[in-house]
């Protein structure tokens, strides 16, 4: 393979891991070599095929689409059409942002107890929509960015409202398995505005966290809803209690 082609394939792959969050450390530990050996091989020294093979297998990509695909060029905001029939099937959404955040597949059909038949229907549509590739051996890679965004009060806006209310609106706060923090705060709209971009932070540190907890191949896991939410308070509303009543003449 010609330098030039290799330094494409290498500069995609790095790119790709990089968006999964996953460290030359932590390839170096599933791959059982050294991590200084990983580095190494991250940029094209001493790499064999087969070792390229598998670190592009841990991105969840493949060779094909890493010499062909602008892994650089991703889709940053859906389109209208997009929005409207990810917001029409909640299985269908939800299968798309498991892909964007790693999952392949099988995990999400064994998970939703889904028939393989809906699945691959469902993959075939999220292709034909553009949001992904499907390589030869049914491999699956998102063709957005992890961050892609709706548009505001747009189709998957209204169904992320209310699949969010639903999710914890009706859950129990006193439960065992219920763990949160809340807080009160006096801050600006700047103030808001980086909270919110500290919330970005710590949602890439959850995901980590989660990739990492899979590597480990423990004997369960759940999936859990995470909300992190920041809004200005009525105080008036906070002093008088949720069933005061407008007073009048006064």
């Amino acid at each position: 393979m010609r330098t030039g082609a290799m330094a494409m394939l290498l500069a995609n792959l790095r790119g790709e891991l990089k968006r999964r969050n996953l460290t030359a450390k932590e390839l170096a530990a599933r791959m059982c070599v050294a991590e200084p050996t990983m580095r190494r091989w991250l940029h094209g020294k001493g790499l064999l095929l087969d070792r390229l093979e598998q670190l592009c297998e841990i991105a969840g990509l493949d060779l094909g689409q890493l010499a062909t695909a602008p892994l650089d060029q991703r889709q940053t905001q859906f389109t209208y059409a997009q929005e409207r029939v990810l917001a029409a099937d909640r299985a269908f959404a939800f299968l798309f942002f498991s892909i964007l955040n790693g999952a392949q597949p099988e995990s999400f059909q064994r998970d939703f107890k889904l028939p393989k038949a809906r699945v691959d229907a469902y993959l075939e549509k999220l292709h034909r929509l553009g949001l992904i590739d499907i390589s030869v051996d049914r491999r699956v890679r998102p063709l957005t960015t992890r961050s892609v965004a709706w548009s505001p009060g747009g189709p998957l806006a209204k169904a992320f409202e209310s699949t969010v209310r639903h999710f914890f609106l009706s859950m129990d706060f006193g439960a065992k398995d219920a763990t949160y923090i809340a807080d009160m705060v006096s801050v600006s709209a700047l103030g808001r505005a980086r909270i919110h971009a500290l919330f970005a932070t710590m949602r890439l540190a959850i995901h980590k966290i989660a990739q990492e907890d899979q590597a480990a191949n423990l004997h369960h896991y759940d999936w859990n809803a995470v909300l992190m939410l920041i809004r200005p308070l009525d105080m008036v509303e906070v002093g008088q209690g949720s069933d005061a009543r407008p007073t009048r003449g006064v």
